[in-house]
């Protein structure tokens, strides 16, 4: 018999693949499962920013909630040899993880693409309940 409750997501990693060879790039991103407070609370945002906008929403306004609910969904990230963003290792803070994710799209459609893939996020378990 299986104990639901073991069934539950997981944060993972991410291995960031250069767009062109599907080479990593040595950028290796945390991805936080959607029921994470963190990730709940933007997803919320988003939702009562869009009834309080009447239904009217811009380009603009789709394009940074995209970028609100990416950064919201990354717990950490791993900048390993000698891959750098503008010749640094940018600290994990909201405002790099912003820059990184508008200035690399390729980068933030793997986060999305990755995200989307849900499955990835549940522990697998090799035991069973008795």
């Amino acid at each position: 018999m299986t104990d639901l409750s073991n069934i539950v997501a997981a944060e993972r990693r991410l291995e960031i693949l250069h767009p062109a060879t599907q080479e990593p790039v040595g950028l290796v991103l945390i991805l936080l499962p959607d029921t994470h407070p963190q990730v709940k609370a933007a997803a919320r945002k988003s939702i009562n920013d869009r009834i309080n906008s009447r239904g009217k929403v811009t380009a603009e306004q789709i394009e940074a909630n995209r970028i609100t609910m990416l950064t919201a969904s990354l717990g950490g990230w791993d900048w390993q040899g000698a891959s750098t963003f503008h010749r640094e290792k940018p600290e994990f803070e909201e405002q790099n993880v912003r820059m990184v994710l508008k200035e690399l799209p390729w980068v933030a459609e793997q986060v999305d693409a990755a995200l989307g893939e849900r499955a990835e996020s549940f522990q697998r378990l090799d035991e069973t309940d008795g």
